[in-house]
């Protein structure tokens, strides 16, 4: 037969080296990360892409008037809007990951997909959306959960944990004053 079983040691040590080359390979990718504070995505095999501030053209208040009517018991919404029909920056790969360098909580990152509107790129967020994973209160259907991953002091990595669909998306630190916007293109 001459096979050998693998025991629970072995098994340990074959994962331990499978780890330390993960985390090698995902240091020797940051390692030359851009040294000022921003978002940045690194296409295979090129240079650094720092992703812009969102353009936020307006934040408008919605249902204010039925709110005061009864008394607070209704919800307040806003539609945030993002000015043009695309982001400037274009990303092919459907699951990208995003290093934010020294900007806001690791905790208050989101990703919330953006609807084509006649005045740009919007989402609506209301406070009867708000839970602690949905901070901002965008539409459950809007928003992709993330995996947020503490790559050193001030860096982290946020790569949305499932494939993002071709479209418009923010990534969204703390509040939408502090978003980033991005395309995700269909392959061709």
């Amino acid at each position: 037969m001459g096979g050998r079983i693998l025991c629970y040691h072995d098994s340990m040590m074959l994962l331990t080296v499978l780890l330390l080359l993960l985390q090698g390979a995902q240091a020797t990718a940051i390692q030359d990360i851009p040294s000022a504070p921003g978002v940045y995505y690194r296409q295979p095999a090129q240079s650094w892409i720092n992703i812009p501030k969102a353009p936020i053209l307006s934040s408008k208040l919605m249902g204010t008037g039925l709110f005061v009517e009864t008394g607070g018991y209704t919800n307040l919404g806003t539609d945030v809007v993002c000015e043009g029909d695309k982001a400037k920056t274009r990303i092919s790969d459907p699951m990208p990951t995003l290093f934010v360098k020294g900007i806001g909580p690791a905790e208050d990152v989101q990703i919330v997909r953006l609807t084509k509107k006649k005045a740009g790129r919007a989402f609506y967020k209301s406070s009867a959306n708000s839970t602690i994973e949905n901070k901002i209160g965008a539409r459950k259907s809007d928003l992709r959960m993330v995996t947020v991953t503490r790559i050193e002091e001030g860096v982290i990595a946020v790569t949305p944990d499932s494939k993002l669909d071709a479209g418009e998306y923010l990534l969204v630190i703390g509040e939408p004053d502090n978003s980033y916007d991005f395309g995700i293109d269909a392959k061709r």
